[in-house]
């Protein structure tokens, strides 16, 4: 009779009780001590009584969360039909993944059970289905246990590999393509979908596929070669796209869940990750956004704004008089702000400095990161594209010509080729340093006209 082990572990993960090297019973708990626990209390029933007295080892296999237990009960159960995994389901059936596909799409599915599809529409596009009675000598994902749990797990999967649910094509856009769960061409009549949008929705499928049957480290190495590769081909919105990816798998894995975007907010990590590849930096929290204002050289004045985790901090914001600098030299009065700036080491120093400028003001800027501490700043410097683009000014639609001059790199980045919400926390950066550096430079201009009266 197998007695109760002296340390049990807290954390997440699959039991296993055996018999010599046989498997009797496979379990999965997101506290190994709390659930096996409960195996060796009083009158625990006879088909429990039944599985200690035939054991004689068991076994734990600590993992990072339920959801990997999740998965790993699965595949253990499907490896070696453990006999007490049957008998004490009684008559409850195991849950299994299947998928809808047209034949000529079958090569991509290999272990996946393949359901044909009436609809020669969605059959570039299958949908996953749920199933209790797998048809015989079809290949499914399972046997899941937990059929909760397994719908939480396909939903935060929806978030990060959007596939469609709809079980007809129809005409407009589907609820769930507005929520970015659905691609919306799949399902679309309005629309053909183009090879490239064929294949990457089969590349959702199959990451989904993988996922489920326990290769998830395969897939993030995957998506972080195909996030280094678009990056180098400076396709930042593909790289953006396959680093959030690369998060919301680690997310749903450690359940810190998936971060959603809400209307008008976008969680700073993802634009964060952008900059890190753009600047090839480790890390960028503090972003400090610098301007001029003047009017022909007249009470010139700089900013310094503070952005922090995406957020202006604005107990953060400075305001600098130009001193050593007359007329209208940009070049020259960034130079001065910036060297001021970089004399106060009592305050924060940024992750990312952010002028308002092109290349002369970014190579000016450049020759006063002297210090070791300040050669750690990367630097950048949004050129406004000319006036004729602007509706109104900063904002307008000539925004979209915008290039991101970088430090250390030869050629610039056109802003209107970065993902939008990247695209705009940067315009956001350089205008509102703009704002603050005309709002000061109005109140120096009326003190001077009332001084001059």
């Amino acid at each position: 009779m197998l007695k109760k082990p002296k340390i049990i572990p807290k954390e997440p993960g699959v039991y296993i009780f055996r018999k010599g090297k046989t498997p009797l019973y496979v379990g999965k708990a997101a506290s190994l001590v709390k659930r096996v626990s409960s195996y060796f209390k009083k009158n625990p029933g006879w088909k429990v009584a039944q599985l200690i007295n035939e054991a004689d080892k068991l076994e734990f296999i600590k993992l990072e969360s339920e959801i990997a237990a999740l998965i790993k009960e699965a595949e253990l159960i499907k490896t070696h039909v453990p006999k007490f995994n049957i008998l004490m389901r009684d008559d409850k059936s195991y849950l299994y993944i299947g998928i809808t596909a047209g034949p000529h799409y079958s090569y991509v599915l290999k272990n996946m059970r393949v359901r044909p599809e009436g609809k020669k529409r969605l059959s570039d596009f299958p949908r996953f289905y749920f199933t209790h009675q797998p048809e015989r000598g079809e290949v499914t994902i399972g046997p899941f246990v937990e059929a909760g749990l397994l719908y939480d797990v396909m939903r935060l999967m929806r978030q990060i590999f959007p596939f469609c649910s709809c079980k007809q094509p129809h005409k407009g856009t589907c609820v769930n393509a507005e929520i970015s769960k659905c691609p919306g061409y799949c399902c679309s009549l309005d629309r053909k979908a183009t090879e490239g949008e064929i294949k990457h929705y089969r590349k959702n499928i199959e990451a989904i596929i993988s996922v489920l049957s326990g290769k998830r480290n395969a897939i993030i190495t995957e998506l972080k070669h195909e996030m280094k590769e678009a990056s180098k081909s400076q396709a930042y919105e593909r790289a953006a796209k396959a680093r959030d990816q690369i998060y919301g798998l680690e997310s749903m894995y450690r359940h810190r869940g998936i971060a959603l975007k809400r209307r008008g907010e976008v969680p700073y990590h993802k634009i964060e990750r952008v900059l890190n590849t753009l600047f090839n930096a480790h890390r960028i929290k503090r972003v400090e956004g610098y301007d001029i204002s003047n009017i022909s050289g007249a009470d010139s004045t700089g900013s310094m704004v503070v952005f922090s985790d995406g957020r202006p901090d604005k107990s953060q914001y400075r305001k600098f008089k130009v001193k050593t600098i007359e007329g209208p030299n940009d070049v020259g009065s960034q130079k001065e702000v910036l060297r001021r700036r970089l004399t106060h080491e009592e305050w924060q120093f940024p992750d990312l400095v952010l002028i308002d400028g092109g290349l002369p003001q970014l190579r000016a800027v450049a020759t006063i990161l002297t210090t070791p501490r300040a050669r750690e700043i990367k630097l950048g410097a949004l050129a406004k594209p000319p006036r004729r683009f602007f509706s109104r000014a900063p904002s307008g639609p000539g925004q979209n010509e915008d290039l991101l001059h970088i430090l250390g790199r030869a050629k610039p980045v056109a802003v209107k080729s970065l993902p939008q919400d990247v695209r705009h926390f940067l315009q956001r950066v350089r205008d509102e340093s703009h704002r603050f550096a005309k709002s000061y430079h109005s109140l120096l201009r009326k003190k001077s006209f009332a001084a001059s009266r």
